[in-house]
């Protein structure tokens, strides 16, 4: 059996341990467990020298129907549309190796996005032209949920999270509260601290802390009952748009429902500008690889020991 779909059938029974027969899945994953270990070594030993692997930014859109998905569901319907669809995902190298799919700053429940980004890693680069596969795939999303962009990016590429600067907001604000939330901006825009308590960890514990939101928001304007922000979004600092407005305008977070990304601003990626500092690196581990399962007369020596080990 292919090692790849061992560790594939591991990553399958962990994810459907929920609702089904716990002893089936523990006789299972008894069977597995050692095989998918054995392959896992293999693949972390080659993944360098891989070089099928197909990295992958997809744009998606997030609104209408699907607003109200949290991260781990909108990851999910991702993750199940590429399987349905047989397009095979790379495992990470994490201790119990996951699908390398992952979702760049993600959204909360009740937050849309137009221009909304997840990064995939491909076993093998698909053989269908994007269109098509944006096509198939979207078929199987539910409505509100659709892919419009398939962007092809080199492995050594820096992650959308470190390239993102800031976000662009827009929110359509209930008449019967436009005239508070107005007042608010205004005074927010003229403060020069406005501290917002926010759950974070504290020394490997679980507290409030105080977040300036001032330098963190740097546009709000009203046109009309719309709303328009923008936001700081590096990845030290993103944190729930619809919290950080709430409190800047003086609501629960669950009436700013809709606030929705228009765009993101990405800062050009400095890895791609000095490819030539990575490509060398691949290539010349590629061809050590081909030269030392080539045939080739090597001889390593060993120097605790007096009899040399001939390779070829």
């Amino acid at each position: 059996m292919d090692e790849d779909l061992i560790e594939e059938g591991a990553c399958l029974v962990r994810a459907g341990r929920h609702g089904a027969d716990p002893q089936l899945l523990q006789q299972i994953s008894a069977l597995l467990a050692p095989l998918a270990a054995r392959a896992q070594k293999r693949r972390e030993a080659t993944w360098q020298l891989d070089t099928r692997r197909a990295c992958v930014r997809v744009g998606y859109a997030k609104e209408g129907e699907a607003i109200d998905f949290d991260e781990g569901e909108v990851h999910a319907i991702l993750l199940q549309a590429f399987r349905l669809e047989g397009i095979r995902l790379a495992l990470d190298l994490g201790k119990r190796p996951r699908p390398a799919l992952h979702l760049e700053l993600p959204l909360p429940s009740g937050a849309g996005g137009l221009c909304e980004w997840a990064e995939v890693v491909f076993r093998v680069e698909p053989a269908d032209p994007p269109e098509a596969l944006m096509s198939a795939l979207n078929d199987r999303l539910p409505e509100g949920l659709r892919i419009h962009r398939w962007e092809s990016h080199p492995p050594y590429a820096s992650s959308l999270a470190d390239l993102v600067e800031a976000s662009h907001w827009r929110w359509t604000c209930p008449a019967d509260q436009a005239g508070d939330a107005r007042q608010r901006t205004i005074t927010f825009l003229s403060a020069t601290e406005w501290l917002w308590e926010k759950e974070g960890r504290i020394e490997g514990r679980k507290q409030v802390k105080p977040l300036d939101l001032r330098p963190l928001v740097t546009e709000l304007r009203w046109e009309g009952d719309l709303l328009a922000s923008t936001t700081r979004t590096r990845s030290s600092e993103s944190g729930n748009p619809l919290k950080i407005h709430a409190a800047i305008l003086g609501l629960e977070p669950a009436a700013l429902r809709g606030l929705t990304r228009q765009v993101m601003d990405l800062k050009p990626d400095p890895r791609l500008a000095q490819a030539g500092r990575f490509e060398p690196k691949l290539k010349n581990m590629y061809e050590d690889a081909v030269l030392l399962g080539g045939g080739s007369n090597i001889t390593l020596v060993d120097e605790d020991d007096d009899e040399p080990i001939q390779l070829g």
